[in-house]
């Protein structure tokens, strides 16, 4: 894990109480929103296209049993290529 996600765990730590419901949002290349559907692997999430087509809007809420949930599912993301994590 990289030193930017061990920060990011260690503030999600100290600002949630595990289990809690999580929000992502991404922003992904219409070219690669099947891999993004494939890493969430059926998770429930809303989805909007960009006005142009060329990307679109994922928002995922899950229920997270840890921060360790939350850093696996960026991580994973951020091997889309294109991906942006807000």
């Amino acid at each position: 894990m990289s030193k930017s996600m061990e920060s990011f765990k260690t503030t999600l730590d100290e600002h949630h109480e595990w289990p809690c419901e999580y929000t992502f949002k991404f922003i992904v290349p219409g070219t690669a929103l099947t891999e993004l559907k494939s890493m969430l692997d059926g998770i429930p999430h809303s989805e909007k296209d960009s006005k142009t087509g060329k990307y679109t809007s994922v928002t995922v809420n899950i229920m997270a049993e840890s921060s360790d949930e939350i850093v696996t599912i960026y991580e994973k993301a951020a091997t889309i290529e294109g991906l942006i994590s807000l």
